[in-house]
């Protein structure tokens, strides 16, 4: 007895089933089915035409409707399954899986009907193709819909594509191309769609690959969606990861999160990432001004990352190299506070502080830093040794710096122990130094460190701060500073003295054995001797310079702690007499820009002196080099920030005793007319930022004069280059033209107020 299916006509089945499959996607199987079943019989029949004429007519309906109509999509989704189906069914018929017309095995049928399986296969590629050739002619309509839905269903059938003509190919590979720049976001997130299932196709001799046209719509598409459809998409390839993770700092929300909790799970391990890769990643997204950002990011670090390396947090710590990272501290506070349970389990054993490495002196300072802030003072006394640990480590650590292991690494090992030596300083700064015998033993570490000629300021910056903790008197820290610089001062002095005696000793051993033919080799070697004693001066000079630049690097760390009145503490007076003003004065540039930093520091700490030396920084702008200008702009700011109004022209008794307005203004303008310097560019802005937001700094005509130098210095074209520049004036430019239209409307209601009373009168 015949089945329904061979009764009715391939006009009839295709009809049924595309009516069918509007109203349910669970019966599109079952009318798969019937369909392919229609189809066999067309085979047999020799029909096939009939049946694409059919099945094009019908589908030709579906096409125009808008998108997002329920009726159109269930239909798309039938014809996708239905190629599908097709698709499978031959390939499992080629490999023995399939089933035969009447339910049996493939591998139980005779082989006269194995035979027939090639008919099928060509009789459906033959339908594929023609459907695909008859979707093409739609890829350019006029019709927005018809578009949509014909590069939806080309991209959806692309993957059960098997051996297509060449021609076809690179037709079907043409139209998704050309997809990509449609006006209509929803056809360009279809091409991208389509382009990623060819991904792997490209000829050798392809002029645009489809990874560059990927990364082309990834980068540059102005919809969020298709970057992020692309940024899925895109096979994650060691040349396509770094452009994936740049969309990290894309400016849809949803994009960067995505970043960072969906693709860096696709790339799996972090460690295939290179290591300025994770730092660029953690600090975009632990930076990120959204919150569901950040919390993203934390969430595979804490846990993605670290289970990556087996839960072991030293490990993670190495592959981030926290001794070149700014975003190491960062990411561990977020960490622990994720992680509470690596918090309670965290153990430092004395054998670790024993020996410390780069890595777990970090950890232990970055764990003391988060049980400060988060009020752990059990834990962290359980974890943290006492002062007078502390301190013999510190003096550990700094006589293993001075005394490298080998010769060979001799380099990287002082690196590696500046940095343990620097994470040792910052966890003895957040100590208790009640402890008297811990206190004494701090003093003596720390001061011993400071008279080290060869230290790293970072180093110096942290042993300062934990001096000034030690000494609860500032007095008597300035004075400890002031005796280190003269101990390094005088260590100069002596070396040069006892070079000098053994020079002369050795002179007066060889005056009595003098002949004259000694004295004619003598002269013919005069030279040489001269030359060697060149270089020797030469080392001298060198070694001044930095004993020179080690004692201001010092006094600039103490002004920046110290809070007193400058006359009133005779120790900084000395310092600036017999140190700074020299410095100031000094024919190196290196000291003279020291110096400078050390006399605008003491210019905070005393209004007259800030008075006297304003004319110095105008002058260092006006003819100093680009580093010298910032420092100067920085300088007078830090002047007029801290002291206010009190030493502008006109708040104070006599104008000898107050800076110019005027001149300031015009110097901060000239800066920011300086588009050849963008630094100097740069803290101009800032400066006159600083200024006109605190009101220190007010124009006669009010601050409409400096409000439009500012804003041509933000829409000029060399401004584009200049970043700092630009942000620094998109975050003040609002405020201070608005506060300039405030101003202007209380002047105008004040001057018809004025006018109105002479009327009366």
């Amino acid at each position: 007895m015949p089945s329904a299916a061979s009764t009715l006509t391939p006009d009839a089945v295709l009809r049924h089933a595309f009516n069918e499959a509007q109203r349910s996607a669970t019966a599109h199987r079952k009318l798969a089915v019937k369909v392919f079943s229609a189809f066999k019989q067309c085979i047999q029949r020799d029909e096939q035409l009939e049946f694409q004429t059919v099945f094009a007519g019908l589908l030709n309906r579906v096409l125009p409707l808008k998108k997002g109509e329920v009726a159109s999509e269930r239909v798309i989704k039938f014809v996708t399954h239905l190629v599908g189906y097709m698709s499978t069914q031959i390939a499992d018929a080629a490999t023995g899986k399939g089933e035969n017309s009447d339910g049996m095995d493939v591998d139980d049928a005779s082989d006269e009907e194995a035979e027939d399986v090639s008919p099928e296969a060509d009789a459906v590629g033959n339908f594929v193709e023609f459907l695909l050739q008859h979707l093409l002619q739609g890829v350019d309509a006029k019709n927005k819909a018809v578009r949509y839905h014909v590069v939806q269903l080309l991209a959806s059938l692309v993957q059960f594509l098997g051996d297509i003509d060449e021609d076809l190919f690179k037709e079907l590979r043409a139209a998704f191309a050309r997809r990509q720049h449609d006006k209509e976001t929803a056809v360009r997130v279809q091409a991208v769609l389509g382009l990623s299932r060819l991904q792997g196709t490209d000829d050798e001799n392809e002029a645009e690959p489809i990874s560059e046209l990927l990364l082309t719509s990834m980068q540059h598409d102005s919809k969020a969606e298709v970057r992020r459809t692309t940024m899925y998409n895109i096979e994650k390839r060691r040349e396509t990861i770094p452009y994936v993770l740049e969309r990290a700092r894309d400016t849809d929300t949803a994009t960067r999160r995505a970043v960072h909790s969906r693709i860096l799970a696709e790339i799996g391990d972090f460690r295939l990432l290179s290591i300025g890769m994770r730092e660029k990643i953690l600090s975009w997204g632990l930076q990120d001004r959204d919150d569901s950002v950040r919390m993203a990011t934390i969430r595979a670090f804490a846990n993605g990352w670290l289970e990556s390396t087996g839960n072991d947090v030293l490990e993670l710590l190495e592959r981030l190299d926290v001794m070149n990272s700014k975003i190491a501290e960062t990411a561990m506070k977020a960490l622990f506070k994720h992680r509470q349970d690596i918090v309670k389990n965290m153990q430092f054993s004395d054998t670790m502080w024993a020996n410390l490495t780069a890595e777990t002196a970090f950890l232990a300072r970055a764990f003391v830093a988060y049980c400060k802030d988060a009020g752990l003072d059990d834990l962290l006394d359980d974890s943290v040794p006492e002062l007078t640990k502390i301190g013999f480590h510190i003096q550990r650590v700094a006589e293993q710096r001075n005394n490298p292991a080998t010769d060979e690494e001799e380099d990287e090992d002082i690196i590696e122990r500046e940095f343990i030596l620097e994470q040792l300083l910052i966890i003895a700064g957040s100590m208790d130094f009640s402890d008297e015998t811990g206190r004494r033993k701090m003093f003596d570490v720390i001061r011993s460190i400071l008279a080290q000629e060869q230290l790293a300021e970072s180093v110096t910056k942290h042993a300062v701060v934990v001096l000034r903790k030690v000494l609860s008197r500032e007095r008597d820290f300035c004075q400890v500073i002031s005796e280190i610089v003269s101990d390094l001062h005088d260590g100069v002095v002596e070396d040069e003295e006892e070079d000098n005696e053994e020079a002369d000793r050795s002179n007066d051993s060889f005056h009595s054995a003098r002949s004259s033919l000694a004295a004619s080799e003598s002269s013919r070697r005069g030279p040489s001797r001269r030359s060697s004693g060149a270089v020797a001066s030469a080392d001298k000079a060198v070694r001044e310079i930095k004993v020179n630049l080690k004692c201001l690097h010092l006094a600039q760390c103490m002004l920046e702690i110290v809070e007193g009145a400058l006359k009133s503490n005779l120790t900084l007076v000395g310092m600036l007499d017999t140190l700074i003003v020299p410095a100031v004065r000094s024919h190196e540039a290196p000291v003279r820009e020291r110096g400078l930093r050390c006399l605008g520091l003491c210019c905070l700490l005393d209004k007259d002196l800030a008075v006297e030396n304003v004319v110095l920084f105008m002058h260092c702008f006006a003819k100093g080099h680009e580093d010298l200008q910032v420092e100067a702009v920085h300088i007078v700011c830090d002047m007029l920030m801290c002291h206010g109004h009190t030493i502008l022209d006109g708040s104070s008794s006599s104008s000898s005793d107050a800076i110019d307005s005027e001149i300031v203004t015009r110097m901060l303008i000239n800066g920011l007319r300086m588009t050849d310097s963008p630094h100097v560019q740069t803290a101009s802005a800032e400066a006159l930022s600083k200024l006109l937001l605190a009101r220190i700094l007010v124009d006669d005509a009010g601050e409409g004069l400096l409000v439009q130098e500012m804003e041509n210095a933000y829409l000029a074209p060399d401004a584009a280059e200049n970043n700092a520049l630009r942000q620094t004036l998109s975050y003040c430019l609002p405020v201070l033209a608005e506060r300039a239209a405030e101003t202007a409307k209380v002047a105008s209601a004040a001057a018809g107020v004025e006018e109105k009373e002479m009327e009366r009168s």
